[in-house]
């Protein structure tokens, strides 16, 4: 498995290849992790899972690139040999033809939202997957409608899609909640087109002139293409009660999930949309967009907006801190989400692709 994106500052495809590792590992898979990192990252090797092999090499990625093209030492081979290599993400490791790859497609905005990447990344996206459906025999999708886009834009045959929804972290059930007074709103993310941003700052700005105290706290790395999010802030008559916190660790995040008084999750695209499932997991009241996969993902447990209507987004953050969204609903709907139902489910893919 290609362990990468987990070794560096985790957004949400760093947590899902670390989630889904220990829960292979739980499953007795014998798991080899290819860790090559630049020379300048410092990886967090000490997150490994224990049991699993994992090769942290601190090399240029480029130069492994090249060596496994010329067929010195492909990435299967660098991690001790292996029967299966699974890319986990959109920058894809070099390995031999000998071995069976599967790759993981966590959406396809670039082709969906084409205002959502640089014209530099759209094509180089677009040229990475293309090589993929022909190399790797299978196609880890995590919702349904990543699923149908896979069909619809890649030609990818259904027999080649196989559906592994991802889970949700015990702490997060576990998370005991304190409100705080006055309340604040919490919106998590890496700040870039596709999260809506700065729509979202703009609807908030007009609830926070009705309301005194309320306050937003935005928890993401940032992106590209975050400017318009910016303006907005500062642009903001409560712009003393928006807080770009940046990114912030695990430990930060639950702490500011026990006190929010709702998450807020007006995406433009999503792949699944774990942000979502995770705070319905802590019984937080969640507004998100009434778009797939996050209409399906809330089934009925959440507010659903028009992301791209400022007005309605407004409203419903007014109606959440009313409470008209209750968070026991969503906290049952997320029980059905398990890393572990993720990671047999990728077994499954696994044996199937081997077979």
């Amino acid at each position: 498995m290609d362990y990468r994106p987990a070794m560096r500052v985790r957004s949400g495809i760093g947590r899902y290849v670390a989630a889904l590792a220990h829960a292979l590992v739980g499953d007795g898979c014998d798991l080899r992790l290819f860790g090559v990192f630049r020379s300048g990252n410092v990886p967090e090797v000490r997150r490994a899972p224990p049991g699993a092999r994992l090769l942290a090499w601190r090399f240029p990625s480029r130069a492994m690139d090249l060596l496994g093209r010329l067929g010195i030492l492909p990435a299967d081979r660098a991690v001790g040999g292996c029967d299966l290599f699974h890319h986990t993400n959109y920058v894809m490791a070099v390995a031999s033809r000998r071995v069976k790859q599967v790759m993981t497609i966590h959406d396809l905005a670039w082709l969906k939202e084409p205002g959502s990447h640089h014209a530099r990344a759209t094509a180089a996206l677009t040229a990475i997957v293309e090589g993929a459906t022909r190399d790797c025999a299978g196609f880890l999708v995590p919702s349904d409608a990543t699923a149908r886009d896979c069909e619809e834009r890649l030609g990818l045959p259904r027999d080649r899609l196989f559906l592994t929804p991802l889970g949700v972290d015990p702490a997060f059930f576990a998370l005991e909640r304190r409100p705080r007074t006055p309340p604040y709103l919490l919106a998590v993310g890496t700040i870039e087109p596709r999260k809506n941003y700065a729509r979202l700052l703009r609807a908030f700005d007009r609830v926070a002139a009705r309301r005194d105290g309320v306050e937003l706290f935005v928890a993401g790395k940032w992106g590209w293409e975050h400017d318009d999010v910016r303006a907005a802030a500062e642009g903001a008559r409560a712009r003393e009660r928006i807080h770009l916190l940046g990114h912030v660790s695990e430990e930060r995040l639950l702490q500011l999930m026990a006190g929010a008084a709702g998450m807020l999750y007006p995406s433009l695209l999503e792949g699944f949309g774990l942000p979502v499932l995770e705070a319905m997991a802590a019984g937080i009241p969640v507004l998100t967009s009434d778009r797939e996969p996050l209409r399906s993902l809330a089934d009925g447990a959440a507010l659903l907006v028009d992301p791209v209507d400022e007005e309605a987004i407004a409203a419903g953050i007014e109606r959440l801190l009313e409470g008209g969204a209750e968070g026991g609903r969503g906290r049952e709907r997320a029980r059905g989400f398990t890393w572990e139902a993720c990671a047999e489910a990728t077994l499954r893919a696994y044996r199937e692709v081997l077979a």
